[in-house]
């Protein structure tokens, strides 16, 4: 009995051995990020099916199993369940967003805006290129650069009737907060954990998004003295405030160009509206014309504090433009090196009521 023992029981424990390796496992495909606010995790594919929870932008998952448009996924915390592949980045491209966000990070503020409808933030300008989140209606954003891409329709976009004139359309590289509910670890840390919702902490995003889908959160003067002028907005600023008996008053620069979107130049017009404190009004004090600039345009100030604003050329030498405001005059300055001809051949000095 003793001898059958012996060899019975080291047996089954080579048999429960084999059995536990062989046992059904869960292979890893891969890792994915999640590219949407919020995911619902389901239990399976049937169309019964339960939801297990929630996922949202940025929550990292290892990829089990695929069957068609799903994915069935692992979370960080060991839950499983289906999603939509649609809804998962590939690590590379998550790759790809984090460094855009880190070159963006440092990009000055050219214009600040929201979207009018629900936009694509892609990873480069062009409605082909890869998605990386949605924003959605009336969503704030910083625009920090600028670019022109060839049109083509792309299937996640709901525009349906694109007129087949527009050949190419520009597009806005921009930052903004990809919200998520409360109580959620985020993937990214912001440096200063805003909220665009009761409750919602946020994530900091970068991406280009279409112009258009763009509305820009101009000040009243500038936005007046823009459409008088005809001119449609690329990029503002507030140069500087003065006093005045109702109140500190700011005065501004605009960046624009006329005519359609789409055009090689970032900008081909500048104009600064002043405040006239005797009558109480804004006026159009420096006008310059038949311009070709590039963004960004950089604020600084001059020797004696005066507000300056730099900008290059987009001609073959890259050219810089450096002007001053002294007052409500706005003169072009020369930089060491600088051998261009009279600047002020092109603009105009001059106060107009608006």
């Amino acid at each position: 009995m003793k001898r059958k023992l012996l060899v019975a029981v080291p047996l089954l424990c080579v048999v429960a051995l084999l059995a536990w390796y062989f046992r059904p496992k869960h292979e890893i495909l891969g890792e994915a990020f999640i590219s949407e606010r919020s995911v619902t995790l389901f239990s399976s594919v049937a169309q019964v099916r339960e939801p297990l929870g929630y996922l949202h932008y940025g929550d990292r998952v290892d990829i089990l199993a695929r069957r068609n448009d799903n994915a069935k996924v692992r979370t960080s915390a060991g839950g499983v369940g289906w999603v939509e592949t649609r809804y998962l980045m590939e690590p590379a491209l998550w790759q790809r967003s984090a460094k855009l966000l880190d070159e963006v990070r440092a990009m000055p503020v050219q214009a600040r805006g929201r979207t009018k409808v629900a936009t694509n933030l892609r990873v480069q300008p062009g409605r082909t290129e890869p998605r990386l989140y949605q924003f959605g209606r009336g969503v704030a954003v910083e625009i920090v650069g600028r670019a022109v891409a060839d049109w083509s329709q792309a299937g996640d976009e709901k525009e349906s009737a694109e007129p087949q004139e527009a050949k190419r359309e520009e597009w806005y590289l921009v930052r903004g907060l990809a919200t998520r509910p409360p109580g959620e670890a985020t993937a990214r840390t912001a440096d200063t954990n805003t909220t665009t919702q009761a409750g919602d902490q946020t994530v900091p995003i970068a991406g280009w998004v279409i112009a258009r889908f763009i509305e820009y959160d101009l000040p009243e003067a500038v936005r007046e003295g823009t459409a008088s002028a005809n001119v449609r907005t690329i990029a503002w600023f507030e140069l500087n405030r003065v006093s005045d008996p109702s109140g500190e008053k700011s005065q501004y620069l605009v960046a624009g160009a006329r005519g359609s979107d789409g055009q090689p130049c970032d900008f081909t017009t500048l104009r600064v509206y002043t405040w006239n404190s005797r009558k109480s009004r804004y006026e159009t004090a420096f006008i310059e014309n038949d311009l070709c600039g590039a963004l960004p345009i950089r604020l600084g100030k001059g020797p004696k504090n005066e507000p300056e604003f730099r900008f290059h050329q987009m001609d073959a030498n890259k050219s810089e433009r450096v002007y001053r405001m002294i007052q409500t005059v706005v003169r072009r300055i020369r930089e060491p090196g600088d051998t261009g001809k009279n600047s002020g051949a092109k603009s105009k000095q001059r106060a107009v009521a608006r």
